[in-house]
């Protein structure tokens, strides 16, 4: 799956590097403006809530002072524009990049499968859905999965010495509640993998008898020739989902259950520092938002794994697949090469002579053009 596409030399193999570079840059920029968005947060809310001191003060009651007021809002403004403008271009354009990227490898791959695919050998279970339908998976889950899963690690990369140093207690506890949250995910979703390798294996035999009707509909010769024939497909496969369902639905209770709990743990712990009896303690609202905003990311970030359970399991289950093709049909061929050629072990005691006359008699080996 990454040597088709990462090794070689040719235009496709440096557009590999570029696109992975275009990638990677693309997570660190959106890193960077959830961090500068964040600052932002805190000096906005700061801003507004001097503002209603001063209008509880009866501060702004003189022209000069709400023009004041005004202007300090309209700067906020202007400075929350100059951190969000880049992105306008910058997302348009690194996810054009990254769509013919993944689009490049997936095409990469089948070429590589469609190369490899020995008529000699019986292919394996759902041959033609592994190389059409999942290198389309594998290429949207890079979008997903691995995207996710990179801007997680780049945000609590940027986001742990924030939360740190504005309250190192909401870190530790935003850590241990994700951690708590993905052990328990994974043990509830534990199954998911599996049902859904086994959900492929039971399309690929509706779909296999599908075209099978296609092809010759004159095995068919009446309607209820057509559903006992494929009764028990029908069965497995309402049997398969029966189970899928019943689990997605015990994960998606355990996930609304958990994240709802997640948003109001920060406002349980620093809250009450709006109000704290000793001057020093105190925080102000901005701060407030801005550390809500924090342990949001941190716990995002912890918490990104079983937050897209579905995701990373169907994206699991696919690289599975593709990797028993490549086993079956890559191994496979090269045993049947050293099947027809096997490789004797020269004796030391040959003559040089003989070597060369026997390695002359060999036939050569069928070489191939290079996908």
């Amino acid at each position: 799956m990454f040597r088709e596409f990462f090794r070689g030399r040719s235009p496709r193999t440096a557009f590999a590097w570029t696109g992975l570079v275009v990638f990677l840059c693309h997570q660190l920029f959106k890193a960077w403006l959830k961090f500068a968005l964040n600052r932002w947060y805190q000096s906005f809310y700061d801003t507004l809530q001097s503002a209603g001191a001063d209008f509880a003060d009866g501060n702004l009651k003189d022209a000069a002072a709400l023009a004041k007021g005004r202007e300090t809002i309209r700067r906020e403004l202007v400075a929350f524009a100059h951190i969000v403008a880049p992105a306008v271009l910058v997302h348009p354009l690194a996810g054009l990049v990254r769509n013919f990227w993944v689009l490049e490898w997936r095409l990469t791959l089948m070429k590589a499968y469609l190369f490899h695919w020995d008529r000699s050998i019986a292919p394996i279970e759902g041959a033609s859905q592994r190389v059409h339908e999942d290198t389309q998976r594998f290429a949207s889950g890079i979008q997903s999965c691995v995207a996710v899963m990179l801007e997680a690690v780049l945000t609590l990369i940027v986001f742990l010495p924030v939360l740190y140093g504005l309250m190192s207690s909401l870190m530790w506890t935003a850590a241990g509640f994700a951690l708590g949250g993905f052990v328990v995910t994974a043990f509830v979703g534990q199954r998911l993998v599996g049902l859904e390798v086994q959900n492929q294996v039971v399309e690929a035999a509706v779909r296999k008898h599908l075209v099978v009707l296609e092809v010759d509909p004159s095995s068919i010769t009446s309607e209820s020739c057509v559903l006992s024939a494929f009764r028990p497909n029908l069965r497995d496969l309402r049997k398969n989902y029966r189970r899928l369902y019943a689990n997605f639905a015990l994960l998606a209770t355990w996930l609304a259950l958990y994240e709802q709990a997640a948003v109001v743990v920060p406002y349980l712990i620093a809250g009450p520092l709006l109000f704290a009896d000793h001057p020093s303690d105190r925080i102000t609202l901005g701060v407030l938002v801005q550390l809500s905003n924090a342990f949001g990311k941190v716990f995002d970030a912890f918490n990104t794994v079983a937050d897209n359970w579905l995701a990373v399991n169907e994206w699991r289950s696919v690289l599975v697949r593709l990797r028993e093709f490549e086993q079956m049909h890559y191994h496979a061929q090269a045993q049947a090469r050293l099947a027809q050629h096997p490789v004797v072990p020269a004796r030391t005691t040959t003559p040089v002579v003989e070597l060369v006359g026997s390695a002359a008699s060999l036939p050569p080996s069928p070489s191939r053009e290079r996908v």
